[in-house]
């Protein structure tokens, strides 16, 4: 019975100094966009519509 208590007590003790120790930046990642793209260039220019 002794040797489960001091597995109890010493997990009891280490466990504070483990949690602390956590980067908590490393769990959300960073989320990033492209650049949105240019307009595209227009088809036809002037008058040379699909009617002429």
């Amino acid at each position: 019975m002794k040797p489960v208590l001091a597995a109890i007590a010493l997990a009891l003790t280490v466990t504070p100094a483990l949690a602390g120790g956590i980067d908590m930046s490393t769990l959300t990642p960073t989320l990033t966009y492209p650049d949105p793209a240019p307009a595209p260039a227009p088809v036809t220019k002037g008058n040379a519509g699909i009617d002429k």
